[in-house]
Formats: structure tokens, sequence, C-alpha cells
């Protein structure tokens, strides 16, 4: 499949809340964001990179002069990877349900 048939087909099935300073290019797309601070988000996106599909979470922060920008805090790992990315993230669902 190609982005852009992906990110289309992502567009109708899921209702996209992104923040107003994200510009998304060709390769990009931001499916949504967790507020850590005013001036601190946690990005949630998927991109292309040579026909190989990749999930992005990375934190951004504001700068002094009101500019957003991406930090070197996140993860990037390829859609091969996604199945025990998913796997290990449920764990944390149980271990957040079991702590409630």
């Amino acid at each position: 499949m190609e982005f852009q048939e992906l990110k289309e087909k992502i567009s109708k099935d899921i209702k996209i809340k992104k923040p107003d300073f994200i510009n998304d290019n060709d390769e990009t797309l931001t499916i949504g964001h967790v507020e850590l601070t005013s001036t601190q988000y946690l990005i949630f996106s998927i991109s292309n990179f040579r026909n190989k599909f990749y999930f992005d979470i990375r934190t951004w922060f504001q700068t002094q002069t009101g500019e957003w920008k991406p930090t070197k805090k996140g993860v990037h790992f390829s859609f091969d990877t996604f199945e025990r990315f998913n796997e290990l993230i449920s764990y944390f669902k149980k271990i957040y349900e079991i702590s409630q």
C-alpha cells in the first residue's frame, strides 16, 4: 500500500486531533497527542521512509520564543515490530488495571 493511500484510509476511520503547531508533510501523519505540561506534548505519528512505514512517539517542547520543536526523547520503530510493541503496551494496560 502506498503511504498516501494509507493516510487517506486513516483519515476516514480515525478522528484525528492534532495540535495547531504540527504541520504534516507528504511523508508524515500526526495521529494524536497527549499534553504533558503547558509547554510539552507527546506527539504520536506515522511516517514513510524509503517505502517503509514507521511509528513515532516523540516529546515536543515550546521554546521561549513560542516555537514548538521535537526533542530527541521518543521512540521510532517500523511497522514490522508493532506486534511486539503492542504486546508490551498491553502489559502496561494490565498493570494499570491491577493498580486501580
